[in-house]
């Protein structure tokens, strides 16, 4: 089968491209000839019907999702993009929201965007864009919580299929099961540095926990100047080390005593989580979004936000 994937150019190279390298991968070890692409076709008709099957991975612009033809195209939604103009499913006053995408009440959130233009684009394209899925042949999502929220904005939950990423996972464990790594480490936090991940209530929680272990942070982001600050004004500096991008995220997992994924933000599902518990590492985690399911009932989870919770979870997770 002749097999099109598209996926959005992104500048960040996250879990969307991640999970579709490893589709792109699977399919080609299968049989299937693929060619991927990244770009909108300037003749998309003929174009398209060249292949067989069309998966859609990312596809901001409702303009290019409507080319796709729908009685070939399956759409795989990995984030709240497509049902949130800002994208993550939290308001600028830092509250979490459930609502349905549309005009109302999204047209007060997308001025606070970094890039508002193109957010204001997207609420006044909301209608086009729900349409658009409505009539593809099948929607793909990681959770049955990311299903919840495509069902609460309109779209058929027969259509939507839910195929967690656990192949990613389990490639994870087969690698590393038998391997030893050193030296150990306490607390890891492993992603980016941006608001929706809590990084900032993690160390919040590591100022009330009545154990004194450490943290390893492993990752990059534009809160990391105002986590450091934080870390200074809450006193924790010396047991909080910031190690940016690593290679080696997951031997870093393999070496903590406690995975700790803080998240803030509405999870579509939370790789990192899974990847630690299929590793066999113990887990703390918000119970957020698809986190839940990420951590398939092996981790411990508390109260969203509760920063004292996390702090006597911690306590009594690391040895």
């Amino acid at each position: 089968m002749k097999m099109l994937i598209y996926l959005e150019k992104s500048a960040v190279h996250g879990g969307i491209e991640v999970f579709a390298e490893h589709h792109v991968e699977r399919l080609r070890a299968e049989g299937h000839e693929v060619e991927v692409r990244s770009t909108p076709f300037s003749d998309p008709g003929s174009a398209f019907s060249a292949y067989d099957e069309i998966i859609v991975h990312k596809c901001s612009d409702v303009a290019t999702l409507e080319k796709f033809p729908p009685e070939k195209t399956t759409y795989y939604v990995h984030d709240h993009e497509p049902i949130c103009p800002r994208g993550y499913a939290y308001t600028p006053l830092k509250r979490n929201c459930s609502r349905p995408g549309g005009l109302w009440p999204c047209i007060m959130c997308a001025p606070a965007c970094r890039n508002w233009r193109a957010a204001l684009g997207r609420v006044f394209s909301q209608k086009r864009r729900i349409a658009a899925m409505s009539r593809f042949r099948r929607l793909v999502v990681i959770s049955e919580f990311m299903k919840s929220r495509l069902v609460a904005n309109g779209l058929d939950a027969s259509k939507i299929s839910v195929e967690p990423p656990k192949s990613l996972s389990e490639s994870v464990a087969s690698q590393f099961s038998h391997a030893s790594f050193s030296p150990p480490v306490d607390l890891l936090y492993v992603g980016q540095l941006i608001r929706g991940k809590g990084v900032q209530l993690l160390l919040e929680a590591m100022s009330l926990m009545k154990t004194k272990r450490t943290l390893d942070v492993v990752g990059v982001g534009n809160m990391e100047g105002e986590l450091k600050a934080l870390a200074a004004r809450l006193g924790i500096s010396d047991r909080v080390r910031f190690l940016g991008f690593q290679d080696d995220s997951r031997e870093w997992m393999c070496r903590a005593a406690c995975v700790v994924v803080p998240s803030f933000w509405q999870e579509p599902y939370g790789l990192v989580a899974a990847e630690a518990v299929a590793l066999g590492r113990k887990v703390v985690a918000f119970a957020i979004g698809g986190l839940p399911e990420a951590c398939q009932g092996k981790a411990t989870l508390v109260p969203a936000g509760d920063v004292a919770a996390l702090a006597r979870a911690l306590d009594g997770e690391v040895p």
